[in-house]
């Protein structure tokens, strides 16, 4: 796929995801222009260089509100996302959902629901879906939402509540006992993946000139 793409496409390509790991806003109608390739040929190159400069991270709620400028949803997001999980696991069989779609919609949705005009040319492209795909989806959640009023305030907190109940009763544990097992692995903080992931990309970068 690469052999196919000029130098002005792959640098395109670099920059767009140099700038969608650090947060930055991006006109794709202008890296389409720069690029000189068709908005499909455009995605799927951009998909082929996150493979082979490993940095297709799926991001979660908390890092899409962040990159599209809309914390405030986060709570809500998660909550709805949750009722979601529930909502279509009844009778069906597994469903991905760490896939992106999900996270994105339920962003998406919170949006709607918190009266914000919802970022959708920002949105849709971190669902990897297609535009008839996220027309579906969405038709679907609007289904969902339709027909589970019941998904009120408190379903909206309780993802967060739980977080709190399980720190609460760490602490405890921590307080009145020794511990018997080593601590968990810490999580790496997003924006240190993010410069971490840069750096990767743009060696991988100048490799891939050097080898080429």
């Amino acid at each position: 796929m690469l052999s196919n793409l000029s130098d002005s496409a792959k640098a395109t390509l670099c920059i767009d995801l140099a700038s969608s790991l650090l947060g930055l806003p991006f006109d794709t109608e202008t890296a389409l222009k720069l690029s000189g390739l068709k908005k499909t040929a455009y995605a799927n190159g951009r998909r082929t260089v996150e493979k082979i400069l490993d940095i297709s991270k799926t991001l979660g709620i908390g890092e899409i509100c962040v990159q599209v400028g809309v914390s405030q949803v986060q709570r809500e997001a998660t909550g709805l996302l949750e009722a979601y999980k529930r909502y279509v696991g009844q009778g069906q069989g597994e469903i991905d959902f760490t896939h992106p779609q999900y996270a994105t919609m339920a962003v998406f949705q919170a949006c709607k629901r918190q009266k914000l005009k919802p970022p959708k040319t920002k949105l849709v492209p971190f669902s990897h879906l297609k535009p008839a795909q996220w027309s579906l989806l969405e038709k679907n959640w609007e289904k969902f939402l339709a027909t589970a009023p019941a998904i009120t305030a408190q379903d909206v907190r309780q993802p967060a509540s739980r977080v709190e109940e399980q720190s609460e009763r760490g602490q405890g544990v921590a307080s009145g006992t020794a511990r018997k097992h080593a601590s968990p692995e810490k999580v790496e903080p997003y924006h240190n993946w993010k410069k971490r992931m840069l750096e990767k990309a743009y060696r991988e970068l100048e490799q891939l000139r050097g080898s080429g």
